[in-house]
């Protein structure tokens, strides 16, 4: 973790700033790797502060590293208005709260917006002991949606689904869900972000089932059910699959983040369904399930070595079905590794 300090450090001398306070929930626990709900950090040049409350106190003494200084804080604001009074320049995240700011400004400090986001950047190169988490949580994932489809049951709804998924994620050791999961059959497979509903899943329709589960880290993983037999569904399924194929080929360090989705785009568009294809690719996936580097036509992003990031194409078309598949992608050594694996395949079947 000093590592980590010590490079955000580096980025502060870089940008003549003094300082940096850490609003960013899921960056506290980056840096410091505590795991409650409520902390702030400030960062300078010589030194790494952790700010919580007595809720806390026994939990951060216990997580923080030893190399930063604690201190429980009956106020949060004596962190804005006498911490950071220390500095005359102050740099604050993106996400920093109109609030927050706006009582650092009254303390007199040099406001910087760190629009480059430098934590973010820090964070789309993983470390070995990250990988390994992560790819715990793939296989977590995995075995839980195994276990799930053995109970899956035509006629029963959607939320059932979710709730048989997330059920065995958590029997598996997750804390929850890296994300509300979705459950979208038929024609609510048009939508992209078809969380589970009451609807109930009919045997001859295409399922799309997105889910994630999390613990210090986060998974995400696409798959989908479907038993019939449609042409055009097989279809479909066909071009997506072959989609994310030619864009796992086309991975190695240096190459653009938009190159990569140019691939898929194309391909999807040469088939003739280029206008049902209306997101990103990809994103990266870390303690967020959704960081950088995000994969689109208009990202700057450049893959690198370390780098964990979904391939998730999807064409969706109203009022009849969707489908998405999505592989989670490491680059190792300038190679493109697999590490959502434990579900090798893209569709699965109910043994009805």
């Amino acid at each position: 973790m000093i590592k980590r300090i010590a490079e955000v450090q580096r980025q502060l001398r870089k940008l003549e700033i003094p300082a940096i306070l850490i609003t960013n929930l899921s960056d506290v626990k980056y840096l410091s790797g505590f795991t409650g709900t409520t902390a702030y950090m400030i960062v300078d040049l010589e030194t790494a502060y952790f700010y919580t409350d007595g809720r806390y106190d026994v939990q951060s003494k216990e997580q923080v590293y030893e190399q930063i200084n604690i201190e429980i804080v009956k106020d949060y604001n004596k962190i804005y208005n006498e911490y950071c009074a220390k500095y005359k320049k102050i740099l604050l995240q993106p996400s920093c709260t109109i609030n927050i700011s706006s009582k650092v400004a009254a303390s007199g400090v040099e406001i910087y917006l760190d629009e480059n986001d430098l934590m973010q950047k820090l964070r789309m190169i993983k470390d070995e002991k990250e990988v390994k988490l992560i790819k715990e949580q793939y296989k977590l994932a995995g075995k839980a949606f195994l276990r799930a489809l053995k109970g899956f049951k035509y006629n029963d709804s959607e939320k059932t689904w979710a709730a048989a998924l997330e059920y065995h994620m958590k029997i598996l050791g997750a804390k929850g869900e890296s994300f509300e999961t979705i459950v979208a059959s038929g024609i609510r497979g048009a939508m992209p972000h078809g969380v589970a509903s009451d609807k109930l899943v009919q045997s001859n329709e295409p399922v799309i089932i997105d889910f994630g589960s999390r613990d210090t880290y986060t998974s995400d993983y696409t798959r989908m059910v479907y038993n019939g037999n449609d042409s055009e569904v097989l279809k479909v399924i066909d071009i997506v699959r072959t989609a994310v194929e030619k864009s796992i080929e086309g991975i190695s360090e240096g190459i653009m983040c938009s190159d990569i989705d140019k691939i898929a785009r194309e391909y999807i568009q040469e088939q003739g369904y280029g206008e049902y294809f209306n997101h990103s690719l990809g994103h990266g996936v870390g303690i967020d399930v959704h960081e950088l580097p995000v994969l689109r036509a208009k990202s700057e992003n450049i893959l690198e070595d370390g780098m964990i990031f979904t391939i998730e194409p999807g064409i969706y078309l109203p009022e009849k079905f969707g489908v998405r598949l999505e592989q989670t992608v490491y680059i190792n050594n300038n190679k493109a590794e697999i590490i959502s694996d434990t579900l090798d395949k893209y569709v699965y079947n109910i043994i009805e």
